[in-house]
């Protein structure tokens, strides 16, 4: 019996794996996607994309318009403190006057409230428009790899049929407690189980308390519960759950939840719907690697926190796309091998900083919300755009500069432009429509000149033509025009200055000024981005 060759088998079928598929397919890599799950999750699991997930989605194809779509006019969630739902003297935990305003950082919003399963559901259609194949009742059993393949053995659920697939790489995009991961023997970090949920899904008219539509999260502050309203009218209920003290699953039933939720709501005329119950563990926890030969882990697999910040998620769709476009330039040939070294030491660190964070904010929350939250304390452990847009990878993928201080974050209101950071948004046109930086970023590196780079520009052609790379050069003052004047002091270039940006909008080098040979100068720094 012949054995299926594919370049990436990807293991797992939720955000990291599907982001995964879908970003190696749109860079004409055909991948295979294999996920345990007889169907697609209906469930709606976690919430939220934050800025950066978006900016890194709407990349790829069918994305952008799928999502507008779903989300319709954007509702901003909500936090509040009551007694229950009802409670007239409820407290809404709103933005401190004075903070900076997220706005002006990017040209999509500064939250995307829609569940999990409606971005998967996204993802998933995308990614078989763009080629990948998708196998759901289908797992993982066991893997062996040599210098040139990895060798997996499925079994389809339903049958019990089992088959084996070759591939040049496998990404383990399988969870929390990763089959793929004990398999490879990679041990893990941290602190580990610090507490367990309930999550009761349940429907029911929630009108009389909250706007038609409201996106809310709304905490009751010593009953260890806490509410998310996302808008529709399946709702969830997070609910503390305390094994230690003998508490077990049997004791959730029907009966137990639709009480739950009514004293949650805190009106017994409301008619309530069950609709699921399940067992949620809170995890803090890192692996001791994300790469063991030619299989690499992302997304939970990799790591695992606290869901109290919403990051979770957004931590796994990142990881697949750095991921993915790297591999999809080994592949392709452009890049060398040494480049796959670079996802893990690129993401590990900013990592660690949300792990920890979300860590320090889950010992202060009940359910899903802070018991006492102060949003004008600047201390306060909640998300910030410095964290998921202020980040700084430090690797051999980014040319580093000789002043640089190894920073891990920066202000994202004051970027510096400076390698290592994200390529700062700047609304530019064409005469015709305007259109973000961010927006030319994705498919391939980018050169950004200055109106007085035409050397840079021409250099970028010639670079991509000897090195056989994806290069697209724009000078910003050409075709494309900065009307505020804001580009060279964001990217901290001058009018003879040139950037490259990696496909991930990350900018790889900078050139500040004209070069005396700038064919020669973008020559070495995209060979030793690349791994060449």
């Amino acid at each position: 019996m012949s054995v299926q060759r594919v370049p990436v088998l990807v293991v797992g079928g939720a955000y990291t794996g599907l982001t995964t598929a879908l970003s190696l397919a749109a860079r004409g890599v055909r991948p295979l996607l294999v996920e345990r799950r007889p169907g697609a999750a209906t469930l709606p699991k976690a919430w939220g994309l934050n800025t950066r997930s978006q900016e890194l989605l709407h990349t790829l194809p069918g994305v952008r318009q799928r999502l507008e779509q779903a989300l319709g006019e954007v509702r901003w969630p909500r936090m509040s403190h009551g007694v229950s739902l009802a409670d007239p003297g409820r407290r809404f935990l709103d933005p401190a006057q004075g903070q900076p305003d997220p706005l002006p950082l990017s040209p999509v919003p500064p939250l995307a409230w829609i569940s999990q399963a409606q971005v998967e559901g996204i993802l998933r259609a995308c990614a078989e428009d763009a080629g990948a194949e998708l196998r759901h009742g289908t797992e993982a059993v066991s893997l062996t790899q040599d210098g040139g393949k990895v060798t997996v053995t499925l079994r389809e659920a339903r049958s019990g049929r089992r088959y084996t697939v070759e591939a040049d790489y496998v990404v383990a995009a399988d969870g929390n407690t990763s089959p793929v991961r004990e398999m490879l023997g990679v041990p893990v970090r941290g602190s580990g189980v610090i507490g367990h949920m309930y999550i009761i899904t349940f429907e029911a008219d929630l009108t009389r308390y909250v706007e038609k539509g409201a996106v809310e999260v709304i905490g009751m502050p010593g009953s260890g519960s806490s509410f998310i309203l996302d808008g529709s009218e399946r709702h969830t209920l997070w609910v503390d759950y305390f094994p230690e003290r003998g508490e077990s699953p049997a004791d959730f039933t029907e009966e137990r939840c639709l009480e739950r939720v009514r004293r949650a709501i805190g009106d017994p005329s409301v008619d309530v719907t069950f609709v699921n119950a399940r067992f949620f563990p809170i995890n803090h926890k890192m692996a001791d690697r994300f790469r063991v030969g030619r299989v690499f882990l992302a997304g939970d697999s990799a790591h695992a926190c606290p869901p109290n910040g919403g990051q979770g998620g957004n931590l796994a769709i990142q990881d697949a796309y750095d991921l993915s476009w790297r591999l999809a330039l080994v592949l392709d040939g452009q890049a060398g091998p040494g480049l796959l070294d670079t996802y893990e030491t690129e993401r590990r660190p900013v990592i660690q900083i949300t792990l920890d964070r979300e860590l320090a904010l889950a010992k202060v929350s009940e359910g899903r919300v802070p018991a006492s939250y102060n949003p004008a304390d600047p201390d306060a452990p909640v998300p910030t755009p410095r964290e998921f847009l202020g980040f700084r990878y430090h690797s051999a993928a980014v040319r580093t500069e000789p002043d640089d201080d190894g920073s891990l974050q920066e202000d994202p209101w004051h970027p510096t432009g400076r390698p290592g950071g994200r390529a700062p948004h700047v609304e530019l046109t064409d005469g015709t429509r305007t259109l973000s930086t961010l927006d030319l970023f994705g498919a391939a590196f980018v050169l950004l000149a200055g109106a007085e780079a035409a050397d840079w520009a021409a250099a970028a052609e010639h670079a991509a033509e000897r090195l056989g790379v994806g290069l697209v050069a724009h000078r910003i003052g050409d075709r494309l025009t900065d009307r505020d004047g804001l580009w060279g002091a964001r990217y901290g270039v001058g009018p003879t200055g040139a950037v490259l940006v990696r496909p991930d909008g990350v900018i790889a080098w900078r050139g500040r000024t004209s070069a005396a040979d700038p064919e020669g100068e973008l020559t070495a720094a995209l060979t030793a981005v690349l791994a060449r």
